[in-house]
C-alpha cells in the first residue's frame, strides 16, 4: 500500500473507532430512566483562579439542584437524610444535562444561573429508598393538592390534552369550584405533552409523572380515565389511580345516565363525586397522621412467618408502608421465618387494624405476634 494511501486508510479505521467506542461510552445515558426534572439555580463561587471558581459551582449546582427538587417532593427530615448520605460523585451521576443560562466569570470569581436536569427515576427511588432520618424515625408522608389527569375515551379515539376533551373541561370546571385549591388540573400545554401522552397515560407511574408533581407542587397525582358509552344506556366509566411515592390506589367507578341527562352534566356529576371522595380520602388521611405523630412509642415481637425471600420482601414493604411503624428491627432470618422488633406509634388495637387494612394475616399471641401474606 502506497504510505500516503495507508495514512489516510490509519486515520480512517481510527475515527471508526472513536466513533464505536463513543457508542458504547454513551450506552448508560441511552439506558437511563425516561423521566426527567429540571431545577434553575445561581452560583456565586470565588476560587483560587478562573477554572477553580467554576468547578466548584458546578458541584454547588448540583447540590443545590438536587435539594431544591428534593423539598418540592418530601418532607425536610427526609431531604437532610437523603443529601447527607449521597457522595458528590453520586449526585453527579443523577445529572443528565447542564445549561449555561448565565454566566460571569471574572480571575477567581464565577456567577452563572444553571439549568439542570436530572434522572427522574434515580430521584423517584432515593425517595422511596431514603425514608430512614438521622434519627432513626421514619418521617410521616405529608399529604398535599393533588394534581388530576383526565383521560378520555369515546368511540375508540382516545383524548388527553386537547382542547376537545370534553372529560378534562369537567374536571377543570369542578377544580376551580373547590376553593381550597386541593384539585389542580394542568394547563396541558407542551410541557405536560411530553410527560405523558393518551397512548402512554395507563402505564405512567410516579417516576414518569416526576416532572409534574415539580412543576405543580404537589403530592399526589389522580388519573382518572374515563370512557363514555352510548349503548345500551349512556354511561361513563372512569379507571381512577392515585399515585404517590409510597402507593398506586386503583378503582373503578361507573356513572350511569339519568333519562334527562346530557352527556355534558354526567360528566360534571361524574366529576363532582370523584373529587368530593379525594378531598374525603385527605381529610381522613391528615387525621390519621395527627394521630400517628401524637401517639405514643410502642415495640411488639412478631414473628413473619415467609416461604420465600420474595413474600419477606413484600410483607415487609406493606408494613413499612404504614404511617404508624417508624422501624422494623430484624433480630433474625430462617427459610420460613424472619423474627423482627416493630417499633410503632399508636395503641396495638390501631396497629393491628393497620395491619388488615393491609391485607396482612395476624395471629396475636400474649408475648407476640404472627404476621403473613402467604
Amino acid at each position: 500500500m502506497h504510505p500516503a494511501n495507508k495514512t489516510r486508510f490509519l486515520c480512517v479505521l481510527a475515527a471508526l473507532f472513536c466513533m464505536v467506542a463513543a457508542n458504547f461510552i454513551n450506552i448508560p445515558q441511552a439506558l437511563a430512566g425516561e423521566a426527567s426534572v429540571n431545577s434553575e439555580v445561581e452560583v456565586d463561587v470565588t476560587g483560587k483562579d478562573a477554572a477553580d471558581a467554576r468547578e466548584q459551582a458546578m458541584a454547588k449546582a448540583q447540590l443545590d439542584g438536587l435539594t431544591d427538587l428534593l423539598s418540592k417532593l418530601t418532607s425536610p427530615e427526609q431531604v437532610h437524610a437523603i443529601v447527607t448520605s449521597l457522595d458528590p460523585q453520586r449526585i453527579s451521576a443523577m445529572v443528565r444535562s447542564t445549561e449555561v443560562l448565565d454566566e460571569k466569570i471574572t480571575s477567581n470569581r464565577y456567577r452563572a444561573t444553571l439549568m439542570l436536569t436530572y434522572d427522574g427515576d434515580q430521584i423517584s427511588q432515593l425517595i422511596e429508598n431514603g425514608g430512614v432520618a438521622t434519627n432513626g424515625v421514619k418521617p410521616v408522608v405529608e399529604i398535599g393538592s393533588f394534581l388530576i389527569i383526565p383521560g378520555y375515551e369515546e368511540d375508540g379515539v382516545q383524548m388527553l390534552w386537547e382542547e376537545a376533551n370534553p372529560w378534562r373541561a369537567a374536571c377543570k370546571t369542578v377544580g376551580l369550584e373547590i376553593a381550597s385549591g386541593d384539585i389542580i388540573v394542568p394547563f396541558g400545554d407542551a410541557r405536560d405533552a411530553a410527560v405523558v401522552d393518551a397512548k402512554l397515560l395507563s402505564a405512567a407511574n410516579y417516576a414518569t409523572l416526576l416532572p409534574l408533581t415539580v412543576r405543580y407542587g404537589v403530592s399526589d397525582i389522580v388519573i382518572v380515565q374515563a370512557k363514555y358509552t352510548h349503548t345500551p344506556d349512556p354511561q361513563l366509566e372512569v379507571v381512577k389511580r392515585r399515585i404517590n411515592r409510597t402507593q398506586n390506589e386503583v378503582n373503578v367507578l361507573t356513572y350511569r345516565a339519568d333519562p334527562q341527562e346530557t352527556k355534558e352534566t354526567l360528566m360534571t356529576r361524574a366529576a363532582r363525586d370523584i373529587t368530593s371522595q379525594i378531598e374525603h380520602k385527605k381529610t381522613e388521611e391528615m387525621e390519621t397522621t395527627k394521630a400517628v405523630q401524637g401517639g405514643d412509642r410502642n415495640t411488639v415481637m412478631m414473628l413473619a412467618s415467609v416461604t420465600t425471600l420474595s413474600s419477606w420482601t413484600e410483607l415487609r414493604t406493606k408494613m413499612s408502608s404504614l404511617p404508624m411503624i417508624d422501624r422494623l428491627e430484624v433480630l433474625a432470618i430462617s427459610p420460613q421465618q424472619v423474627d423482627l422488633i416493630v417499633h410503632y406509634r399508636g395503641t396495638p388495637e390501631s396497629l393491628a387494624n393497620a395491619l388488615a387494612a393491609q391485607n396482612i394475616r395476624l395471629q396475636q399471641n400474649p408475648n407476640y405476634w404472627v404476621v403473613s401474606r402467604d
